[in-house]
């Protein structure tokens, strides 16, 4: 080939510049004529007259090639996995064919591509469409009925987390029993779709109620899955004060899961923009008051994602998780105590029982040969003989339950130890171990160790609970702590001997003539001297524990708070007769929160005299000590002059869209590691997102409605049941 011919083909082609034959280094743009032929050449396969499109740089050369349609669907893109920014920025056209055509066959371009044919087919369009287009695009009871059953099929598979192959047989077997699912949509493929537009179905649902919030806070925590991908996953906080419950409600709803690219600060932030345009909150930069997290470096350090926050939004509350601070302050004062040891000896326990069902059928046996020695409320009840695991997410919880445990089944443990070390069939080294472990529990200070820590983890346990309700408002939380400081004071005040726990073990204690000491027919050791060493123990415990929740609870923006809990407690109001009262709160908020409130059309002018008004109602006709604040606050947003308070009202949403701890976050992670288990590693993120906003957000089976998802399978695009053309329009409906 001459070389005159090889700079003629790497034009058309968009090579770089060709010389004597050998591709040169410096590059050439491309002409008009080459993209509009391109464009001519490719328009049948890849419909390009409709997305490709170019930019003259002041020549009869080509600047820029951009995607039309990747450009004027970008928001709904940005959250793909492999959303790329090349075609919407547009590219340098010094390149091959195959560049544009690679992006034609993109996930990206085919979802930018269906939400381009869709909105093309609106109902502007219907009555251009031929008769059979337009009968097929108005579904029939019947055509529908069926349609219906499948997407309960998929809805069921959805819901359990079984796999999208079941959907074949699940259909072979409803029809084998007589239910008409008429024909097609039975395939894997087919349940993926099925499972997409339930998902989007529940994701309408979350936009209204986003579109009608003023305000709302995010949740976020990351984790790495059973693929080893680490996952971002979002949930989102608003107010609802119209529930039929009459109780004033703050919702927690799954926003999106998205994977972490890099695990700093931008690649955090970048994933929570994602997450935002993906579920198409535009005016997220005016709406977003709060950010809940844990308290890694890359969340709450100045130069972290908190930084980001507060550099586009600088009023924004980034909160470190209550409930996460709460356990580590407990891990801190414990640590270095008694309860190391009582907490090993649980954990050896645990492990003796996990995976070793004959164990456990003996160990069920011997306590069934105990119930004399064990108090009605002792009795074991299903699946409450084995040892319970002492460490866990959920730390209190777990120590708690191990704990209460162990004292009420410290005599069939200690039994079948006995009989586990004398076992012929163990090593003799193993029954020499098994041997010292035993002596460790015949000794009764672990046995009133677990009693003592019982009793000093309880108080802690009633914030815990409240922290890992899916509802929790600051002022809930707040009045959880109070509760849980007031129950320590308690504990504090209490002599060991009256704590719950250790009261009900020394009543259980019975001593012999020969001056032994046994515990549900345990011989113990050590008995005179270890409730001496205890009551030492205890008010260390004490100490360490109440200044460890001083430290590791201190509040974050601690004047914000007040101001809160100032104008969200109805039952401070009643003792407050100062003309002023809660002014200072008002203005602080405002002015900190100006920007998010101008932007709800908030007049911050009129908030003294709206807040002075509604505490006045209130006092008059409102029982404010003895009524719930949800219910005061209910009763409030519906009051008869409810539309005379808008603007302290819409203060008040914002209050409790504050966010206090991360629970429903954390837990979040169960299910979706039971979604993408090791024989699911290969599911993509879209898929993933879809199954987790139906598993967190989608009712029960028994409750859940298949006509909004119907409906947007059904109008997305027209549909064929089959590849086969059909002639009529009979046959069309006969074959769905």
């Amino acid at each position: 080939m001459s070389g005159q011919k090889k700079r003629a083909l790497a034009q058309e082609e968009g090579e770089d510049d060709v010389e004597d034959g050998v591709l040169a280094p410096k590059k050439r743009l491309v002409t008009i004529k080459t993209v509009e032929k391109w464009v001519a050449e490719n328009d049948k396969e890849l419909d390009t007259s409709l997305w490709l499109k170019y930019e003259k740089d002041g020549r009869d050369t080509v600047g820029l090639l951009k995607c039309a349609v990747c450009v004027e669907f970008e928001a709904r893109l940005v959250g793909m996995r492999n959303f790329r920014s090349t075609f919407i920025e547009g590219i340098t056209p010094n390149l091959r064919t195959t560049s544009f055509k690679d992006h034609a066959k993109s996930d990206m371009h085919a979802r930018a591509m269906m939400l381009f044919k869709k909105k093309q087919a609106g109902p502007s369009n219907a009555s251009s469409c031929p008769p059979i287009i337009q009968m097929i695009q108005n579904l029939d009871a019947e055509t529908e009925a069926r349609v219906k059953r499948k997407f309960d099929i998929a809805f069921f598979i959805c819901k359990e987390n079984l796999s999208f192959l079941k959907m074949g047989s699940l259909c072979e077997l409803q029809t084998r029993h007589g239910v008409d699912l008429g024909e097609g949509y039975k395939n894997n493929k087919a349940c993926t779709e099925f499972a997409h537009y339930i998902a989007e179905d529940q994701l309408s649902i979350l936009k209204k109620v986003l579109a009608d919030a003023k305000f709302i806070s995010i949740q976020a925590d990351g984790s790495t899955d059973s693929g080893n991908s680490e996952n971002e996953l979002f949930l989102v906080v608003s107010f609802e004060a119209n529930s039929n419950d009459r109780k004033v409600h703050v919702r927690s709803r799954f926003l999106a899961v998205q994977e972490i690219k890099r695990a700093n600060a931008e690649g955090l932030f970048q994933c929570f923009k994602n997450a935002m345009s993906h579920v198409g909150i535009s005016d997220w930069e005016t709406k977003v008051i709060g950010f809940g997290c844990d308290g890694t470096n890359a969340n709450i350090a100045s130069g972290g994602l908190r930084g980001h926050l507060e550099e586009s939004m600088p009023w924004i509350v980034v909160f470190w998780c209550l409930s996460h601070r709460l356990e580590l302050a407990l891990k801190d004062a414990l640590k270095n105590t008694y309860f190391s040891t009582v907490d090993d000896m649980l954990l050896k326990l645990y492990f003796l029982y996990e995976k070793s069902p004959k164990k456990c059928r003996e160990i069920e046996d011997i306590v069934a040969e105990l119930k004399a020695c064990l108090e009605p409320s002792e009795m074991p009840r299903s699946r409450g003989i084995k040892p319970l695991r002492a460490c866990g997410t959920r730390f209190i919880a777990h120590k708690l339950a191990a704990l209460e445990r162990v004292v009420n089944r410290l005599g069939a443990y200690l039994n079948h130890l006995a009989i586990l070390s004398e076992d012929p069939s163990m090593k003799s080294t193993d029954r020499q171990k098994m041997k010292g472990y035993l002596q460790q529990w015949h000794n009764a200070k672990v046995l009133y160790g677990c009693a003592l820590f019982h009793d000093l983890l309880k108080p802690a346990a009633i914030l815990c609970v409240a922290l890992q309700n899916d509802e929790v408002s600051i002022i809930g939380a707040i009045e959880a702590f109070l509760k849980t400081k007031k129950a320590m004071e308690k504990v504090r005040d209490m002599a060991f001997e009256d704590l719950p726990t250790v009261k009900k073990v020394i009543g259980a204690i019975q001593q012999s003539d020969d001056g032994g000491v046994s515990y549900q027919g345990a011989q113990l050791t050590n008995f005179d001297g270890c409730i001496t060493s205890l009551k030492k123990t205890k008010d260390q415990c004490v100490q360490a524990i109440e200044a460890c929740l001083k430290d590791r609870l201190k509040v974050q923006c601690p004047d914000l708070l007040t101001h809160a809990l100032t104008i969200l407690a109805p039952m401070g109001w009643e003792r407050k007769d100062d003309a002023s009262f809660g002014n200072s709160a008002i203005d602080a908020i405002s002015i900190r929160f100006r920007t998010p409130l101008e932007h709800a059309k908030v007049d911050c002018s009129v908030l003294q005299q709206e807040w002075d008004d509604m505490v006045d109602y209130a006092k008059r006709y409102l029982n404010l000590v003895q009524e719930d604040y949800s219910v005061v606050w209910w009763k409030l947003f519906n009051a008869v002059d409810a539309k005379k308070w808008s603007n302290i009202l819409a203060l008040v949403e914002l209050l409790f869209c504050l966010p206090m701890s991360n629970g429903k976050v954390e837990r979040m992670f169960s299910v979706l590691k039971n979604i993408k288990t090791e024989k699911r590693t290969r599911l993509s993120e879209d898929n993933l997102d879809d199954l987790m906003r139906i598993s967190v957000d989608a009712p029960e089976m028994s409750a859940w409605d298949a006509s909004g998802a119907v409906k947007l399978w059904w109008s997305a695009k027209t549909r064929r049941t089959v590849k086969d053309t059909r002639k009529t329009p009979e046959s069309a409906a006969a074959e769905v």
